[in-house]
């Protein structure tokens, strides 16, 4: 069983929790978050990988700096990188404020360029690898008052593909996963009558699972996976259909 490490961004709530608990069943797992809350560390067994805490605001560049080379001094090089930490910050755009606009671009995107300068090179020197960049269905599909969040959900896909043509011949695959609807503590203060309204908008009729797009993600960066790069994975009851 591999026993590589693999880097989860935003990994103590949501979807990111549940992709490193899904993980941790093969790899070990170093997830970051931005303060001291949120999943606990957990020792080495034989049936399960490690996990890892690491506190880094994955938007603040010279964070990065700091917490990226001292992960690779520390356990080498990863196998995977999962790009999961987001905001949304949902407004019209018009009423959009430079401050928040700015945060959304880089804790979304500029986030992935920041681990990745760092990280990218130690896997090319091991020659595997795989990266995961976790879009949204709203990066192809528009919604009021996300066109922020849009854009950049809609720059991953475009990223993924150039970056995957790069890295192939390192032996290094990158792909997408983009998430619909998917049951959290926020579509959970959804008032009934809005939430049922919005389930009929899924063909599926129900919302998608943290734990769905866990095992999506383990697919993506395992051998089951191993043709393909360059790709967008779309897990969405049917929304975009």
């Amino acid at each position: 069983m591999n026993r590589s490490w693999v880097l989860v961004t935003g990994g103590s709530r949501g979807i990111g929790r549940a992709v490193v608990e899904e993980l941790a069943s093969r790899w070990n797992v170093v997830f970051t978050c931005r303060s001291e809350s949120g999943l606990q560390e957990q020792k080495e067994t034989e049936q399960t990988g490690w996990i890892r805490r690491c506190l880094c605001d994955g938007s603040d560049q010279q964070a990065v700096d700091v917490a990226a080379p001292a992960l690779l001094a520390q356990y080498g090089a990863p196998f995977a990188l999962i790009h999961n930490a987001g905001i949304t910050h949902d407004d019209l755009h018009i009423k959009q404020t430079g401050e928040r606009w700015r945060q959304v671009i880089e804790t979304n995107l500029s986030a992935i360029f920041y681990w990745n300068r760092h990280l990218l090179p130690a896997m090319i020197a091991q020659g595997q690898g795989a990266i995961v960049l976790m879009s949204s269905v709203t990066g192809i599909k528009g919604n009021i008052g996300q066109t922020t969040y849009g854009a950049t959900k809609a720059a991953m896909t475009g990223m993924a593909r150039s970056l995957a043509l790069e890295v192939a011949r390192f032996n290094i695959r990158v792909n997408c996963l983009l998430p619909g609807v998917i049951a959290s503590e926020m579509t959970g203060a959804i008032p009934p009558e809005a939430l049922k309204a919005l389930r009929r908008q899924i063909p599926l009729r129900r919302l998608g699972k943290a734990s769905e797009i866990a095992r999506a993600a383990a697919f993506l960066i395992s051998d089951e996976s191993s043709y393909m790069t360059g790709q967008s994975l779309v897990l969405d009851g049917g929304l975009t259909a």
